[in-house]
C-alpha cells in the first residue's frame, strides 16, 4: 500500500503516467480511499515536473466543482495536461466551452440525443444486439471486448452519422490510437497526435460533403441546423464528432466490458438480472456505471482566487475531478467497493459528470445501448461469463478495458 499511495502523490503528466497506471483498479480504489482519508477530498499534487494541481476526490467536492463553471472554467483544457491551443480545439469540442458559447453550441448537436432521437435509434441497436448474439452461438470462447464491447457502440455512432463502411475500421483504429496515448502497446504520444489529426481532417471533409449535399442523417441535420443564427462550421463539426467517436464509443464499450465483469464475479447477482431483467436493468446499469466509472476525471482551471472547503485556490490552479473516486466515496456510498446492482443510491453517480452545464450529452444513449445488449445477451446466454479478469488500458483519463475473455457455456 505504500508503495501505491507514493506512486500516487507523483502522477506526472498523461504523456508519462506513473506507474500507479499499471496497478489493478483493487489497487487504484484503495489509493484513493487513502487520498481521501487524509486530504479530505482536496489536496494540492505536486509532480516532479512542476505541474501541479489540486486533486478532488471527494463527492461533494467533485459536484462543488463541477457546478461551478464560472469560477472553475473548462476552456484551459479538460485534461491534466495542458494541450496546444491547435490540439485542444481538435479535441475539446463543447467540453473546453463555456458560457455563453457553450450553451449555443450545445443546442445545436443535443438534436442527435433527444429522446426522440434515442427512441428511434432503439430498435436498431436491438437488431444489432441480435446479429452478435446469432454470431455467438458458434463460438463457444471469444473476446468480449472486440466482439461486442467495441463493436455496437462504433457502428451505432457510425449510422448515426452515415459514415461509409469502407471508412470504419480505419476511423475505428484512430479511436483506439487516440485513447491509448499512455499504453504502450497501442499508441504513444506522436502515434496519437497522428491519429487526431487524420480523424479531425476526415470529419471536416465528411462535414463540408454534406453542407453541399445534404442526405437523411444526423451529419446532414448537424451541418444545417441553426441557433441564434449560428451554424457548425467544418471545424467545429470535426472537433464534436471526435468528442463523439470517442466518448460515445468508448463509453458503452466501456461501461459492457466492467458489467460483464462484474456480474461474472458476482453470479448470484447476474442470475437475479437475468431472471428479472426489466425490474432490476435500469438500477443494475447505474451500478456498473457507479462502480467503473467509464471516464476517471475531468480537469477544470480556476477564474479567480477562491476556497475550495478549507483551501486556497489560486487563479491559475489546475483542478483534477476523479469521478472514480467521487463515486466511491463511503460518505455517501455504504461499502462503496462492493458491487450491488440493488444498491438504493446506485443513480447518484457521477459517472457522466457531476451535473451542471457539461454533463454528458449521451448519457441516455449509452445507458439504451447497455440495456439492451445485455438484456439480449443474457437472455440467449444464462451462463455467459467472463473467464479472465479485464485487461485494462493503461489511461489516466478512461477506464478502458483494452480485452476480456469470454464463455457462452
Amino acid at each position: 500500500m505504500e508503495e501505491v499511495l507514493k506512486s500516487i502523490d507523483v502522477i506526472p503528466n498523461s504523456a508519462n503516467p506513473s506507474p500507479f497506471w499499471d496497478q489493478g483498479i483493487a489497487a487504484r480504489l484503495s489509493a484513493f480511499h487513502a487520498r481521501r482519508d487524509r486530504s479530505g477530498g482536496v489536496e494540492f499534487v505536486e509532480p516532479d515536473d512542476g505541474t501541479g494541481f489540486w486533486s478532488v476526490t471527494s463527492y461533494h467536492s467533485v459536484r462543488a466543482v463541477t457546478r461551478a463553471p464560472e469560477t472553475f472554467t473548462s476552456t484551459q483544457g479538460f485534461s491534466m495536461d495542458d494541450m496546444p491551443a491547435d490540439v485542444l480545439q481538435m479535441l475539446g469540442s463543447i467540453i473546453a466551452m463555456d458560457a455563453p458559447k457553450h450553451q449555443q453550441y450545445r443546442r445545436l448537436v443535443q438534436v442527435a440525443f433527444s429522446p426522440r432521437a434515442i427512441r428511434r435509434m432503439t430498435d436498431y441497436v436491438d437488431d444489432l444486439a441480435t446479429q452478435i448474439v446469432d454470431r455467438l452461438r458458434d463460438e463457444r470462447h471469444f473476446d468480449f471486448v472486440e466482439t461486442v464491447g467495441a463493436h455496437l457502440p462504433f457502428q451505432v455512432i457510425s449510422d448515426l452519422l452515415d459514415i461509409p463502411q469502407s471508412d470504419r475500421p480505419r476511423l475505428r483504429e484512430l479511436i483506439d490510437l487516440i485513447l491509448g496515448v499512455n499504453d504502450g502497446d497501442v499508441s504513444d504520444a506522436t502515434t496519437s497526435l497522428n491519429a487526431v489529426v487524420e480523424f479531425f481532417d476526415y470529419t471536416m471533409t465528411l462535414g463540408e460533403q454534406r453542407r453541399r449535399s445534404p442526405g437523411d442523417d444526423i451529419t446532414s441535420t448537424l451541418m444545417h441546423s441553426e441557433v441564434d443564427g449560428k451554424r457548425l462550421s467544418p471545424q467545429e463539426f470535426g472537433s464534436f464528432v471526435i468528442l463523439l467517436a470517442a466518448a460515445g464509443n468508448d463509453t458503452t464499450r466501456t461501461g459492457l466490458a466492467w458489467a460483464m465483469h462484474l456480474l461474472s464475479e458476482h453470479p448470484d447477482q447476474k442470475r437475479a438480472l437475468a431472471s428479472r431483467f426489466e425490474d432490476l436493468q435500469a438500477n443494475a446499469i447505474e451500478e456498473v456505471l457507479r462502480w467503473s466509472s467509464p471516464v476517471l476525471h475531468m480537469r477544470r482551471t480556476a477564474t479567480t482566487d477562491t476556497m475550495l472547503g478549507p483551501h486556497e485556490v489560486r487563479a491559475g490552479d489546475k483542478l483534477v475531478v476523479w469521478y472514480l473516486a467521487a463515486n466511491h466515496d463511503p460518505a455517501v456510498f455504504a461499502e462503496p467497493d462492493r458491487f450491488d446492482i440493488h444498491r438504493a443510491n446506485a443513480r447518484d453517480h457521477h459517472a457522466f459528470g457531476a451535473g451542471g452545464p457539461h454533463y454528458c450529452l449521451g448519457a441516455n444513449l449509452a445507458r439504451m445501448e447497455m440495456r439492451v445488449v445485455l438484456g439480449k445477451l443474457l437472455a440467449a446466454f444464462p451462463d455467459l461469463h467472463a473467464t479472465a479478469p479485464p485487461d485494462l488500458l493503461r489511461s489516466t483519463f478512461v477506464n478502458g478495458v483494452k480485452s476480456m475473455a469470454c464463455t457462452t457455456a
